[in-house]
């Protein structure tokens, strides 16, 4: 028996898809109901509420955690929620599966942790987070490294995925879609700065493999699907599978002084708008994450980077493109 602490989210819901298939039985622990049909069960709870935990855990023959629930958006979250979700709610997930006996722990965490660097990222590196965000899921893992300590017999796999995307991703992917789909997009200056990305039926394989092979101690892993692409390839693949054409190249530093006006707009009426200039800035910066670790191992994705990427505007042209 699995629990999977987040499992009505994007990635949850292509877990149970996975576990399902393999006819393994789940334990779904969630602040909401699922958006999409499933056999597995499902329990309306919070990480941070240590009564939840336990009627999750308690009982039920848990013998593995994936822990995927999480504090993740770069807007409406202040920095103490972060930390609320990600480093307290890993102690009450911590305490209660040591209480139950429980010696296997998956946990997301995110390549955030090494913050913006200019070399490529790898496992070996030292973490240095600049948000939030990343320094919350650093809390994370150091709860789980202490908890790991205390037992000889404890197993934990730490996983940093880059963006993740796939069908049902309702954030940054899709908007990228949505605008070039619209025609509003437009390449900043040369476009050559790599975007590690993941597709999520890759990622969840992934976790999959690494779970049969748990072994005491803590495990971590980067995960990126390869060919590795710049955003001017990642934006030209999803406007040919679209049929449009990028014709408008900006300099960066116009293109961020584009994007003043919806600062403008995102602080008067306190939405959430897909274009401002922390995303323009996010989306011309390198992010390049290596998953050699995890490939030396043996793990092989089903899906190339290209294969998401056209699977992901696939489901956008699927009527989900609102």
């Amino acid at each position: 028996m699995i629990l999977i602490t987040g499992g009505s989210g994007f990635i949850g819901g292509h877990f149970n898809t996975a576990l399902s298939y393999l006819n393994d039985n789940v334990i779904n622990l969630d602040m909401v109901n699922p958006p999409f049909r499933t056999n597995q069960i499902f329990l309306k709870g919070d990480i941070r509420n240590q009564q939840d935990v336990t009627k999750a855990i308690e009982g039920r023959g848990i013998k593995t955690i994936i822990s995927l629930a999480a504090k993740h958006h770069d807007f409406g979250i202040g920095h103490d929620e972060y930390f609320d979700t990600n480093e307290e709610g890993t102690k009450i997930l911590c305490r209660i599966a040591a209480i139950n006996d429980i010696k296997a722990i998956i946990f997301f965490s995110s390549v955030a942790v090494y913050g913006l660097r200019k070399d490529v990222s790898t496992e070996e590196m030292d973490p240095s987070p600049d948000s939030p965000y990343g320094a919350s899921k650093l809390a994370g893992e150091n709860v789980l490294r202490q908890w790991a300590a205390e037992n000889n017999e404890r197993c934990v796999v730490i996983i940093r995925p880059t963006l993740v995307f796939g069908p049902n991703n309702m954030a940054n992917m899709r908007n990228l879609i949505r605008q070039i789909d619209s025609g509003l997009y437009f390449h900043l200056g040369k476009a050559d700065n790599i975007k590690s990305i993941a597709y999520v039926e890759n990622i969840v394989q992934a976790t999959l493999f690494l779970m049969k092979r748990m072994k005491p101690g803590v495990d971590v892993y980067n995960y990126a699907d390869e060919p590795q692409l710049s955003t001017r390839e990642i934006s030209n693949i999803i406007a040919d599978h679209l049929n449009k054409k990028i014709r408008v190249t900006l300099p960066r530093e116009l293109g961020i002084l584009l994007g003043l006006p919806f600062d403008i707009l995102i602080k008067l009426t306190g939405k959430n708008l897909p274009i401002s200039t922390a995303r323009i800035k996010k989306l011309s910066t390198a992010t390049h994450h290596s998953a050699k670790k995890l490939f030396r191992v043996g793990f092989v994705p089903k899906f190339t980077t290209y294969d998401g990427l056209r699977m992901m505007v696939n489901w956008y042209q699927q009527g989900n493109s609102q």
